[in-house]
């Protein structure tokens, strides 16, 4: 989940991190006011959360106030890659003498958070690493151990920077790498990290990725009407996050073509362990957990078929405390309301499974007692062997 720059800066800032003065706008009314404030040339940026918006016209330059107003109005309500501008952050245009990098980012082999700096600010880190590899430093940091003071001054070392200017640049490595962890961070990041004619440094871009599974933890970032925005709108993490939201037990993505709905934990694991023994890819593992009525069994058939690689829907249940009329209603409901476009097996024993099949068998889907039978009819329909 990524933030718009404005809230990132404002993290930076609360945490430390020197950013230009400035302010908000959602009409050219506003940007004028701000501008005013400012008293000087200012920045006009739009609040958009694709990227290359500087090359479609999505940052301006003003002079004055009344230049500030005219270009926000050919920026506000434009649109930038498929999103319109809706707010823009007005500041003051900071002198720039040298523009740094400096990130914190997921190191996915290692499996350790790692910073990376180069001296060579303001272009995109990957194009930067293409063509001067040499000047680009990454640091694998120990989650237990954090950065240590050392680390960061190797770093500022290592990309060239002068004692003075290396003291504060450590300072900002350090403050990054706490908002890393403070925030679920899969990215913090500013390029360029301006060296200005004052020679102070400034964080003139700022980008802050959010793990959105740990949302939870952070709701006083994003109010409720910016939540669709932020979200992701495909994908395994939105699929994750509507199985949360639908209060499934536990959902997990994998590879494979053949889905799999548990009413419990261990039946899903031993479901998902026999499929791969037959032959099987499974694409995910979902359980109900203690949710046994049928809408709660619609919403994650729902869930698990709006993965597109899904061929073939696989579920298995034991009805001890589930009834299994419910559990059947449930799948019937979806199936009845969006059909279904792939082949549905269902194992189903247990409490009321008789009348569980006659709801199914309604809808044409074929269920079973036999938990080998079941995975193996399941298996040869994906085309597994």
């Amino acid at each position: 989940m990524r933030l718009y720059e404005f809230q990132a800066k404002k993290i930076f800032r609360e945490e430390g991190i020197p950013t230009p003065q400035g302010g908000v706008a959602s009409t050219s009314e506003e940007t004028e006011e701000i501008a005013t404030r400012i008293m000087g040339a200012v920045a006009i940026k739009a609040q958009v959360l694709v990227g290359g918006r500087g090359l479609a016209g999505g940052i301006r330059f003003a002079n004055d106030p009344e230049d500030a107003k005219r270009k926000a109005k050919e920026v506000l309500n434009s649109h930038i890659k498929g999103e319109k501008v809706q707010r823009l952050l007005v500041e003051e245009k900071i002198g720039i003498r040298d523009e740094l990098y400096a990130g914190v980012t997921i190191d996915q082999d290692a499996r350790t958070p790692v910073v990376v700096a180069t001296s060579e600010g303001g272009v995109d880190i990957e194009a930067a690493a293409e063509r001067f590899p040499e000047r680009i430093v990454k640091k694998n940091i120990d989650i237990f151990r954090g950065l240590g003071d050392y680390e960061a001054r190797g770093i500022a070392k290592r990309i060239g920077l002068d004692q003075q200017i290396a003291r504060s640049f450590t300072g900002i490595l350090k403050i990054l790498y706490r908002i890393f962890k403070k925030y679920d961070a899969e990215l913090v990041e500013i390029n360029p990290l301006a060296l200005s004619t004052e020679a102070t440094l400034v964080a003139v871009d700022a980008k802050l990725n959010i793990d959105p599974r740990s949302l939870f933890r952070h709701r006083d970032i994003v109010s409720d009407a910016d939540r669709e925005i932020h979200l992701p709108t495909h994908g395994p993490i939105y699929r994750e996050l509507r199985a949360s939201e639908a209060g499934l037990s536990s959902y997990f993505e994998l590879s494979g073509n053949l889905g799999i709905i548990s009413d419990g934990a261990g039946t899903g694991m031993l479901t998902l362990d026999l499929v791969k023994d037959f032959g099987g890819d499974p694409a995910n593992f979902c359980e109900l957990g203690a949710l046994g009525d049928p809408e709660s069994m619609r919403r994650a058939v729902e869930v698990v078929l709006s993965n597109p690689n899904i061929e073939v829907l696989l579920v298995s249940l034991i009805g001890g405390l589930t009834r299994m009329d419910y559990m059947a209603e449930g799948i019937a409901n979806y199936i009845r309301e969006k059909g279904s476009r792939v082949p549905v097996v269902v194992r189903m024993t247990g409490t009321l499974e008789e009348e569980g099949r006659r709801i199914l068998g309604e809808v044409g889907v074929d269920s079973y007692t036999d938990l080998y039978k079941t995975v193996q009819e399941a298996v040869r329909l994906a085309g597994g062997r």
